[in-house]
Formats: structure tokens, C-alpha cells, sequence
């Protein structure tokens, strides 16, 4: 049985008609690599997701499941746990349509997440660990609420999957997509959608930090693992499992998922804010991060007369302001 076809049903080509208007296209924009940090001649593109509205990719996901919701659901209103891009995009993609929404968060959220939420009308609730939020969340489910999961649902998945389908359109050459993993609804669905459009030769690669490898253990296990700590300080790539339909996902069809430690992430984003000029968070590095640091396997150059074409999807463009300004405060010290 071919590898995609369990998964039919995704349809991220629907997904991308049915959001068209309400998102943007973002840009490819080319980042120089030196040979000597990648390991090897590479011809990198970012794809901008930061520059996504909400300032993530998550506003497609949302999107899609807001354009989905029913009458009864519309009436019910929505509600998700979220450190943050998520709840902000959910948020906005309910206000857009008149939805109520409610955002469970964990008491470590970035502030300014916390008030882009509340900035769309959405209800916040915050409580101490994101294991308390899940539950409240869940309470409110059964109450009658509709969840829209952050990644571990068709709908979500189909909207995030959106990212590869743009990718594989744009650069159809591509030989490597690098994402960035923490529940898994990015890489699954643009996994999806790159191997239905450019077939078995794309590479498709995630990356997550050492200190929450939700998807290494889930895809080694094939099935969720709940990680018993979280060590990483990269908040956005630390949920507590990859999402069970992004394990079969990633599982099928992923070529690799390789972690990194935190100081190669925060590395990249120095470096994405002080040379490219752009506002990205320390999650939204994490795929550059990967080729900076040399990580890409090396027997993937093997035999190529030409520099590897890789692509690196910038997930999310909304640290906290402290942070952005320390990052700044270094600029002209940046290393990859």
C-alpha cells in the first residue's frame, strides 16, 4: 500500500482553496550559508511564516477550522491550550468570524502572546503548568464547547500542511524541507503535501530540541510518548506528546527528525533578526538552526555537482519583547 494512502482523507489541496483569502502567501527569501558551518554547499531558502498573519503559521490551521465549524459549533464557540501562536491565531480567525473563543494557557506564556489573545476578543484563561490548562480545556469540551486542537487534528493538520504545498509550488527543485517540530502539525501536513506534489525524491526533515523530543520518541515508539521532563527553554516546541495523528504521519512519510540543543536555535535567531532583519522567535529557528549548525546528513550531497537546495521553514515571528531585544542588543557577536 502506498505510504500516503491511509491519509487520503487530509486534503491539504482543499485546505489551501478554502483559506486562500484569508492568508498569505509568504515569501522564500534567500540566507547565505558558509560551506564550513553547513557541512556542505548549500543554496538555502527561508520560507517566512513569521510574516504569516498572527505572525505564525498556525493562522492556517485555525483558519481552516474556523471555515469548517458548523452552526452548532459556531453557536458553541471554540476553545484550545496554548502557550501562545495558536491561542493568538485561533483568537483572530474567531473574531474574524464571529465566533467566541476561549484560550487555556499555561502561567509561562510569553505576555505579549497572553494579550495578542485577549487583543482579538478572546476569553484567557491562564493556569500554572500546561498540564492544568489541558484539563480545564478539557472541562470545557465537555460542556459543550468545540476544541480545536493545536495540531493533533485532520483540520488543523490540512490548514498547517498549506506551508509544503506553497513550498513544493514555489521551488518544485527543492531537494530538502527542514520544519520545525513540536506537536507535529506542520511537519505532518506539509509532509502530506510535498510528497503528493514532488514525490519520493524531497528530503523532509524536523527538528526539535534536545530537551522536548516529542517526536523522535513518538515515531521511535510508534505511538505518542509523554515526556516526563521538559528541559528546553524553547518555548512553542515543547507541548507534552506529538499529536498521535502526526506520529502515523511523520512515521510514513519523514525522512529524519533530529534534535539539537537550545544554544543552536537561539544561535540561528541571532542571526535571522540581526542579519536578515526579521522578527522571529527562538521556535521559528529551529529549522535554520539545523543547516547552520551542519546537521544535514552528509550522504545526501553524495554525488550532487551543484550545491544541496534546501529549504527552512521560519515558523513563528513573536518572541517575547525582552527577548528580541537581548537577541538585538548582540548584534555584530553572531555566529551560526
Amino acid at each position: 500500500m502506498n505510504a500516503l494512502s491511509p491519509f487520503d482523507a487530509i486534503r491539504v489541496d482543499l485546505a489551501a482553496d478554502r483559506i486562500r483569502e484569508l492568508v498569505r502567501e509568504t515569501p522564500l527569501a534567500d540566507l547565505a550559508v558558509d560551506p564550513g558551518d553547513a557541512g556542505c554547499e548549500v543554496e538555502l531558502r527561508l520560507k517566512l511564516e513569521c510574516l504569516q498573519e498572527t505572525g505564525s503559521f498556525k493562522a492556517r490551521g485555525a483558519s481552516n477550522q474556523i471555515a469548517l465549524l458548523d452552526e452548532e459549533g459556531r453557536a458553541a464557540g471554540v476553545v484550545a491550550t496554548s502557550s501562545g501562536n495558536h491561542g493568538q491565531a485561533l483568537a483572530w480567525a474567531a473574531a474574524r468570524a464571529g465566533v467566541p473563543a476561549t484560550i487555556f494557557m499555561p502561567a509561562n506564556a510569553y505576555p505579549n502572546k497572553v494579550e495578542a489573545c485577549r487583543s482579538y476578543g478572546a476569553e484567557v484563561v491562564l493556569l500554572p503548568t500546561r498540564e492544568e490548562a489541558e484539563r480545564a480545556c478539557a472541562e470545557r469540551v465537555a460542556a459543550g464547547a468545540v476544541l480545536v486542537h493545536p495540531y493533533d487534528a485532520a483540520r488543523t493538520v490540512e490548514g498547517a500542511g498549506t506551508v509544503g504545498l506553497e513550498i513544493a509550488r514555489a521551488w518544485p527543485e527543492v531537494d530538502v524541507v527542514v520544519l520545525p517540530v513540536g506537536g507535529g502539525g506542520l511537519i505532518a501536513g506539509s509532509a502530506l503535501a510535498l510528497r503528493r506534489e514532488l514525490g519520493e525524491r524531497v528530503r523532509i526533515v524536523g527538528v526539535e530540541p534536545e530537551g522536548a523530543p516529542t517526536m523522535s520518541l513518538g515515531v521511535a515508539a510508534g505511538k505518542p510518548v509523554d515526556l516526563t521532563e521538559i528541559t528546553t527553554d524553547v518555548q512553542g516546541l515543547c507541548p507534552l506528546n506529538a499529536g498521535e495523528l502526526n506520529v502515523r504521519i511523520a512515521g510514513a512519510v519523514v525522512d529524519r527528525v533530529l534534535t539539537l540543543p537550545d544554544a543552536s536555535i537561539f544561535r540561528a535567531q541571532e542571526r535571522l533578526v540581526n542579519e536578515g532583519g526579521w522578527v522571529v522567535e527562538p521556535a521559528g529557528a529551529a529549522a535554520t538552526a539545523l543547516v547552520l549548525s551542519g546537521g544535514l546528513p552528509s550522504e545526501w550531497t553524495t554525488g550532487l555537482d551543484r550545491p544541496l537546495r534546501v529549504c527552512a521553514v521560519v515558523s513563528g515571528g513573536n518572541p517575547a519583547p525582552d527577548q528580541l531585544e537581548a537577541v538585538r542588543s548582540r548584534a555584530g557577536g553572531v555566529g551560526a
